[in-house]
């Protein structure tokens, strides 16, 4: 019993060293959150359920970035910078190795390490799920001569990782297209435009449901529809627009015309009452010379039987005077 202490005392004794020598290396660093460069797809994806995933299309180039910080230690000799897929695959930044390792110190405390891979096939890495990975940093004790490692950085597990399908890709990528259609502030006013406008939405609903049962293939063709119909409502849209300018123009250009004519009916009316006023002067002239004339013809008959008085008088004083008696 004794003895089984004594073995337990130097076990616990050896680990305690063990945790003072190591902790204090494994607390020396410090890396930044992974920061995963021009994913196919970053957001919120139903089909995974909730939480922002980070998908990249299979068979394309996965880029992680990593800062590396030696925080307050005097020196860190990085020899390896490595991501762990639960596909059970490492992937390790070329940038560094074992034999080539690289030092933060206090004049170099950072270094940003790149991590590139090609997004394995569906078959190895399932579209299915998220798939979760971890980082690895490796210490080693030196940059020269024998190196051996000393420490280990091992990060949190995160659980964010997607490799899309090819259909599944493309349906993503036409989602995002589709989302970004809207109606024309106030709505459409062609009948034909909001009809299409509705089977588009309609259409854009079955790709929504195509996708969330895995179905990637019919779900990118409804939404090619969708996009085509809402491009269909815009076009009728404008030719609506336009054929209404145009008879709005030509209404315009009529009610121009027909108060062009209006004005020139005016004018020649106008001018028909001047010609009248003007005949009814003409006749008014003519009809003052005939009273003229009237007037100058009673004045001559006038003078005319004033004369005939006269020699009538002057033949009675005459007939007088041959009548009287001699003396």
């Amino acid at each position: 019993m004794r003895k089984n202490g004594i073995v337990l005392s130097s076990l616990l004794l050896a680990l305690m060293i063990s945790m003072a020598l190591i902790s204090p290396v494994l607390a020396a660093i410090t890396v930044s959150s992974p920061l995963w460069l021009s994913p196919l797809f970053k957001g919120a994806d139903t089909f995974y359920g909730a939480g922002d995933i980070t998908a990249y299309k299979t068979g394309s180039t996965a880029k992680l970035a990593l800062t590396v910080d030696r925080n307050d230690v005097a020196r860190a000799n990085i020899s390896a910078v490595k991501v762990w897929f639960d596909w059970g695959v490492n992937y390790t930044s070329t940038e560094v190795s074992e034999d080539s390792p690289v030092q933060l110190n206090s004049t170099n405390p950072k270094r940003v390490f790149n991590i590139e891979f090609t997004a394995p096939a569906t078959t190895v890495a399932s579209n299915l799920f998220k798939h979760s990975y971890k980082i690895y940093i490796e210490q080693v004790n030196s940059t020269t001569g024998p190196k051996k490692i000393v420490a280990t950085y091992t990060s949190a597990t995160y659980s964010d990782f997607v490799v899309y399908s090819s259909d599944q890709a493309d349906a993503r990528d036409l989602n995002q297209k589709v989302d970004a259609y809207s109606e024309p502030t106030g709505g459409f006013t062609s009948a034909e435009a909001k009809v299409l406008w509705q089977k588009g939405i309609d259409e854009a609903g079955r790709g929504d449901t195509f996708y969330s049962v895995a179905e990637f293939a019919n779900a990118k063709t409804s939404y090619q529809n969708a996009i085509n119909l809402y491009e269909s409502a815009y076009t009728a849209e404008e030719s609506y627009a336009q054929d209404y300018r145009d008879s709005q123009t030509n209404y315009n250009n009529a009610l121009a015309s027909s108060l062009n004519a209006q004005a020139k009916l005016n004018e020649t009316l106008a001018n028909a009452a001047l010609i009248e006023a003007n005949a009814t002067a003409v006749q008014a002239q003519a009809a003052q010379a005939s009273v003229d004339a009237a007037l100058t013809n009673a004045y001559a008959w006038l003078s005319f039987g004033i004369g005939w008085i006269l020699i009538g008088a002057g033949v009675i004083v005459y007939g007088l005077r041959k009548l009287k008696p001699p003396a």
